[in-house]
């Protein structure tokens, strides 16, 4: 990973201050937070990139928005943009590629003028969110850029898995209180939950925050906090009575204004760390579910796409956390196909 360390570090350091660049970063947490830093370290460079929030996969009107641009360098984080190459192949004629990314290889998109950047390369089981990534490249080119290690770890905590990210969180921890750390994560999720902000501008409150405690006393931010935290409180205390186990399933039916299945599954998942656990809710036609594993007993990503086999709609994730949308007519055999892998 050397030799790729410093092909995105000079990637990086040789943008200039007129140069179009976009940032696609994925919506959630650890996308924001990868995205701050990055855009940290560019505008002390002097360029102010053009920033674009993006599910996974990505929303097929992100080519045009691109082009509309007139970008000459794009940075894609957090964003597994290798399942869906179809995009880098169609961008890369017009535009310079930066890919930092933790997700799993779907294909190595390293070539002329891509570079795609992610330890899965090297080592397929390693586990290292792209907020840690973003904050090891940069803090390399420019050590001094203030905030960055609180940002990286904020992203770090909010995608689950610290097992490879130790270095950061002690480092971090040497500062400022983990716990409150924790509930920095909570509470800025719960702005996106709530769309009390898009994701865009919670990147923009980030750049402008200069120490984590001002999250936790930031009175706007606290109601939307409050708000979730009483719906999670309630939903979860349905869980055990209504959730319905079936092996090494869990299947939580839930519904909410909110999109809280993740961090419901992550609190489920906590306590049956071996269970299989799927909390999923009906979107109008379709049914979408948030996947944990804890103890990794069962990779989750591999679980999913190889239930999702002939049946429409997306899957995908990491060994311990995934999610999956599918079309409600073919949920029961889903369901079905999941347990004839895991049972």
């Amino acid at each position: 990973m050397e030799e790729l360390t410093k092909k995105a570090m000079n990637f990086l350091k040789n943008i200039k201050e007129k140069d179009g660049v976009i940032i696609v970063f994925n919506n959630d947490l650890d996308g924001m937070c990868s995205c701050t830093i990055v855009k940290k370290y560019l505008n002390k460079l002097g360029n102010d990139p053009y920033i674009i929030s993006q599910p996974m996969p990505p929303d097929k009107n992100l080519i045009r928005r691109m082009q509309t641009g007139v970008p000459n360098k794009i940075i894609f984080l957090d964003m597994a943009i290798d399942q869906s190459a179809t995009v880098v192949k169609k961008i890369k004629g017009i535009a310079d590629v930066l890919i930092i990314d933790h997700h799993l290889i779907a294909q190595d998109l390293n070539s002329n003028n891509v570079i795609h950047f992610n330890p899965r390369l090297k080592d397929p089981k390693i586990y290292q969110s792209a907020s840690y990534l973003s904050y090891k490249i940069i803090s390399k080119l420019d050590s001094s850029i203030e905030g960055i290690e609180w940002i990286g770890a904020l992203g770090a905590i909010a995608d689950y898995d610290l097992s490879s990210s130790q270095d950061l969180i002690k480092e971090a921890q040497k500062k400022y209180d983990l716990r409150k750390l924790h509930k920095a994560v909570a509470i800025l999720d719960s702005q996106k939950a709530t769309r009390a902000m898009t994701c865009e501008q919670i990147v923009g409150a980030l750049m402008a925050i200069k120490d984590p405690e001002k999250i936790l006393e930031t009175q706007e931010f606290m109601k939307s906090y409050e708000e979730i935290e009483s719906e999670k409180t309630a939903i979860l205390s349905n869980a055990q009575d209504q959730s319905k186990t079936v092996g090494n399933l869990v299947l939580y039916e839930i519904s909410s204004k909110f999109n809280l299945r993740s961090e419901i599954s992550t609190r489920l998942a906590e306590k049956q760390k071996d269970k299989f656990v799927m909390v999923y809710e009906k979107v109008g036609k379709k049914i979408n579910s948030s996947v944990r594993n804890q103890s990794k007993k069962f990779n989750v990503d591999k679980v999913l796409k190889k239930a999702m086999e002939g049946l429409s709609g997306q899957a995908g994730g990491h060994e311990a956390a995934g999610g999956v949308t599918i079309d409600e007519k073919d949920w029961n055999l889903l369901i079905d196909n999941i347990l004839a892998i895991i049972n």
